[in-house]
């Protein structure tokens, strides 16, 4: 089953960032700096927080994932500039 996941991240290294960049952007969609959104299965989920762990440093940098059982019971309100214009508010 599919769960839509919100991801949000502070990573203290520039080299850790790009690695952790490019590693979510495997699995979600960028939506602003410091953030992504999209659906993943459970393999996927779990794939995506094996990968980013060999990179991140638990002491120095900050992953949070919020999860909804679909993106329909979560409401998005924007103020100020869209930073990704290919998605969409819901």
């Amino acid at each position: 089953m599919k769960m839509y996941y919100i991801a949000v991240y502070d990573i203290a290294s520039p080299g850790r960032l790009q690695k952790a960049l490019k590693t979510y952007r495997k699995y979600l969609h960028w939506t602003q700096n410091s953030s992504f959104e999209g659906e993943l299965n459970e393999g996927q989920y779990a794939k995506l927080k094996e990968e980013l762990s060999k990179i991140i440093k638990k002491k120095e940098d900050s992953l949070i994932f919020y999860v909804a059982e679909n993106k329909k019971f979560i409401t998005k309100k924007l103020i100020g500039v869209e930073k990704n214009e290919a998605t969409m508010c819901f």
